[in-house]
């Protein structure tokens, strides 16, 4: 259990920057949009590789298929969550466009555990 403390870290963080109102952003709206796009994708890459860290006891061992399909799912399951979490929050609004995102960051980092990129 100890070793999923970073990926609950992260979750933590994740949450409580979806509880802000605003984000900084650049005024400039494509740079803006593409900036953010970024960060959903490198903030859930960056979960997925914490959840893999956890089921492999701080890769100790290698990752199964199995570990990294759940950790995948997990991560995906909070993407959604977060995006609800986010829709419920004054100014701010959930997308499925943003769970698209954010599984495509987690996804980007099983191809790499698998090997494949």
């Amino acid at each position: 259990m100890w070793w999923f403390i970073p990926a609950f870290a992260w979750m933590f963080m994740i949450f409580y920057l979806s509880a802000q109102p605003t984000l900084p952003g650049s005024s400039a709206v494509a740079v803006d949009f593409f900036t953010k796009k970024l960060a959903h994708i490198g903030v859930y890459g960056a979960l997925m590789f914490w959840m893999i860290f956890g089921f492999t006891s701080g890769f100790r061992r290698k990752s199964s298929n199995k570990q990294l399909v759940l950790a995948l799912i997990l991560t995906i399951a909070y993407a959604c969550f977060d995006e609800l979490h986010q829709s419920t929050v004054i100014g701010r609004t959930g997308t499925l466009r943003d769970v698209g995102y954010d599984a495509l960051g987690a996804g980007i980092c099983y191809l790499v555990f698998k090997r494949v990129i």
